[in-house]
């Protein structure tokens, strides 16, 4: 008996241990999904006390921030869709530096770049000519770069800073009504300076605190860094009230391209910043179902254009519901030839 018995415990353990062996066990994967992006796109990243100090391979959590309550979460971005655009008309020679764009009571606005004349300029839309010039009669233009509004005030950027090693940053801020009624205005100045920045050595594109981006938003500006190191955008949120302050710093999204543009259409909730690459292949971001001051913590897209789109772009302002304008400087380098233009831009089937 005992030998019968051991016999079978001989011929049943090996069975036992290997039906054991083989039982699948459950197992959760070491990368978790963000579930703020889709597709090969950027990644938000967020520091609080330092742009330089990242942590590789651990998400930082994202601050707390009051949920918005005045409108509902409906403007979520579609995973398939395509983007179009024509180029509408050739600028006039003066304006071959178009650095920034804004539609403001139904007209079209823009600037020129670092150089120019510190002139506003209205294009007519249909034919593209010059309809009026507004003088900015205390400001000069060192490098405007970005143009904004809010229901009050227009405010143009002098926010350029190629070399990174600009101590005298300005916003200029001008009555919204002046665009309609004046041919010249004194400005009121804000100037700012980076709560993040400790160096101010001359490094020509070869800084992160270049910057041609800026919306107005709840009552406060918001800037939008040019990096030319690492393709990133630092956002930073700025008072428009005149003196002197700090542009506080808020997040860095990594945009994969050197941002030139930025447009906040507030009925819809959307955020456009326009971005090249060092080739100047143009790139279209969209931002939805955002939180408090933070673009970067919502809904991430970049637009899917049917022909890709080359140039200087540094102009955007939306045209309308999911239509903007998007603006190019004229360019002469090597084998690139692009003339100042505009274009209109319609990104609706891209979106639910």
């Amino acid at each position: 008996m005992n030998s019968k018995l051991s016999l079978i415990l001989t011929l049943t353990i090996p069975f036992f241990l290997l039906s054991c062996s083989g039982k699948r066990v459950q197992t959760f994967p070491s990368i978790v999904e963000n579930p703020i992006l889709s597709g090969n796109i950027g990644q938000p990243i967020f520091i609080p006390n330092s742009t330089e100090n990242t942590i590789p391979q651990q998400r930082i959590p994202r601050p707390q921030t009051t949920p918005r309550t005045s409108r509902p979460n409906t403007h979520q971005t579609s995973k398939y869709g395509e983007s179009y655009y024509v180029k509408k008309f050739k600028l006039p020679n003066v304006i071959r530096e178009s650095s920034g764009l804004i539609k403001v009571d139904n007209r079209l606005w823009t600037l020129n770049d670092s150089g120019g004349k510190p002139i506003l300029y209205q294009i007519n839309e249909r034919n593209g000519q010059i309809a009026k010039q507004l003088k900015i009669t205390n400001a000069y233009n060192r490098d405007w770069e970005d143009i904004a509004y809010d229901d009050n005030y227009v405010y143009i950027g002098d926010i350029g800073n190629n070399r990174g090693n600009r101590k005298d940053l300005k916003v200029y801020k001008i009555p919204r009504a002046s665009l309609r009624t004046s041919k010249s205005v004194r400005a009121e100045v804000i100037h700012f300076k980076y709560s993040d920045q400790k160096e101010f050595k001359s490094k020509p594109q070869k800084n992160n605190y270049d910057c041609e981006a800026m919306v107005a938003h709840n009552g406060k500006l918001y800037l939008f860094s040019k990096n030319w190191k690492d393709y990133k955008t630092r956002l930073y949120e700025l008072t428009t009230q005149a003196g002197k302050h700090t542009a506080k710093y808020i997040s860095t999204f990594n945009i994969q391209g050197m941002v030139t543009g930025a447009s906040i259409n507030e009925e819809l909730d959307i955020l456009l910043l326009t971005t090249y690459s060092s080739l100047l292949n143009v790139n279209i971001w969209a931002f939805t179902n955002y939180r408090g001051n933070n673009f970067f913590n919502g809904n991430i897209k970049k637009l899917n254009l049917k022909n890709p789109l080359q140039g200087q772009v540094e102009g955007v302002t939306f045209n309308g519901n999911y239509k903007a304008y998007l603006s190019s400087e004229a360019f002469r380098k090597y084998i690139f030839s692009f003339d100042a233009s505009l274009y209109e831009l319609d990104f609706s089937g891209e979106f639910e």
